[in-house]
């Protein structure tokens, strides 16, 4: 599988370049139609297994309400799962009891699993097909990084849906009130969240952080890890890298913050953008999906930045993406197929993200006059946006998850200082390796 550090050189929103796969419609266009059926003739009933919940859930119920009202002769059932583990878990069990849904959420570093299990639907000969298919301009409207996290080699087996950024959110009045600039490289992070830090009886308890960080480091460590020159996991290598120098400066980086006091995980407060918003940290890194929950919660003035860089210069884009599985019937799959198209065509993707803290997945939305006035009036939901030719998404490789929370684990004990940095990463590269091998022969 080929590596997806990938840069689209953009020179700002307007010049965002889109998808790369010139060719590969016109390559297919003139394959013959019949091989999937291209007409819903008898009604026929799917089911999308989801996480959405609050608005996001509400926008979802109301997409799907109009394509259900478009096309008549289709039933779509969402299924709300829970949570993303809970979705997964369910996944991973209707795999083994032959009882997949149609279509569902999922993040590719797990949908690399059922590929391997010959379970996914190829989407290209939909996609490619002159009836029911995507136009060209359509395809290649998707937003590049997004879309190439989905291709595997010469197949496309996801779409992207519920796109983020991990970002910098910031109050602007603690910032001011210190003389603080919003920070852009690891040192001026830590030397901003030093200052911020305000521990007024000097008990060694701050009542303000300069930082919140989220609770599973290990899900968030490879863009650290990506900022001091390296690669957690390499997809292109197929290679865990947990005991390298670059890994140790990311989590020495973010535990030496942790153990100075001047960063905190979010602990009881489950997210850091809750730490953030009950004013017990001047900044914290979490999702542009927290976007929503800030603008109820937050008093005062805030904003949000890309994350502060070291040796290189990357950003990371994370989400779950829409996939079909090839266990319903020809006339299912069709059904499916024609949801995720609507799903994520111009108009909804962009109606998505005005609801929710997510980002349009397709240039047209990001560029049409209702989304560019919307930004007018949420300034920070553009900031995402700026940053695409820096965007880094991680290994989709079987296994990545046991590894990473293998490396978790461990990192847990580096951040309560009940073992040294050296300890924990030799000890998570052989214990994720091994988490790997297993994954892959289970």
């Amino acid at each position: 599988m080929k590596r997806r550090v990938i840069s689209i050189m953009l020179t700002g929103i307007m010049a965002l370049s889109m998808i790369g796969c010139s060719g590969k419609v016109d390559d297919k266009k003139d394959k013959a139609t019949s091989s999937i059926p291209t007409e819903i003739k008898e009604n026929v009933e799917i089911e999308f297994w989801h996480s959405m919940k609050g608005e996001n859930e509400e926008a979802l119920t109301k997409i799907t309400k109009d394509f259900e009202e478009k096309n008549p002769k289709i039933k779509v059932k969402l299924v709300n799962q829970g949570g993303y583990r809970d979705l997964f878990e369910k996944l991973m069990g209707a795999a083994k009891s032959n009882t997949l849904p149609t279509v569902t959420q999922i993040y590719n570093n797990r949908l690399t699993w059922y590929i391997d299990k010959g379970l996914v639907e190829d989407l290209n000969p939909y996609m490619s097909n002159g009836t029911v298919g995507m136009k060209e301009e359509e395809s290649e409207d998707i937003i590049k990084i997004l879309y190439e996290d989905g291709t595997f080699e010469d197949k496309q087996y996801s779409l992207p849906f519920n796109k983020s950024q991990m970002v910098l959110y910031y109050n602007e009045d603690m910032l001011k009130e210190k003389g603080v600039s919003v920070p852009k490289t690891w040192e001026e992070f830590k030397d901003a969240a030093k200052k911020l830090t305000v521990d007024s009886d000097n008990d060694g308890n701050p009542e303000v952080y300069g930082v919140a960080l989220e609770n599973n480091i290990s899900t968030d460590i490879g863009i650290w890890v990506r900022h001091a020159g390296g690669e957690v996991i390499s997809e292109k290598d197929d290679k865990i890298n947990f005991n390298t120098p670059e890994t140790k400066e990311a989590v020495e980086f973010l535990a030496g913050m942790v153990k100075d006091k001047v960063a905190t995980l979010a602990g009881e407060d489950k997210n850091a953008n809750n730490t953030f918003i009950k004013g017990k940290a001047a900044m914290c890194v979490a999702s542009t999906s927290a976007i929503p929950y800030i603008q109820k919660g937050f008093k005062g003035n805030w904003f949000s930045a890309p994350l502060p860089v070291h040796k290189e210069d990357a950003q990371l884009y994370y989400g779950t993406n829409v996939a079909m599985y090839n266990t319903g019937t020809a006339e299912q799959k069709l059904a499916g197929w024609l949801y995720l198209k609507h799903l994520i065509n111009t108009e909804n993707t962009a109606y998505f993200s005005m609801k929710t803290g997510y980002i349009p997945v397709r240039m047209s939305a990001i560029k049409s006059e209702e989304y560019q006035k919307f930004l007018k009036e949420n300034p920070v939901k553009e900031v995402p946006m700026k940053t695409l030719d820096k965007g880094w998404i991680g290994a989709r490789s079987i296994g990545t998850i046991p590894a990473l929370d293998v490396l978790g684990q461990e990192l847990e004990q580096v951040f309560k200082e009940k073992k040294t940095t050296e300890e924990a990463l030799k000890e998570a590269q052989e214990k994720g390796e091994k988490a790997m091998k297993e994954a892959r022969s289970n």
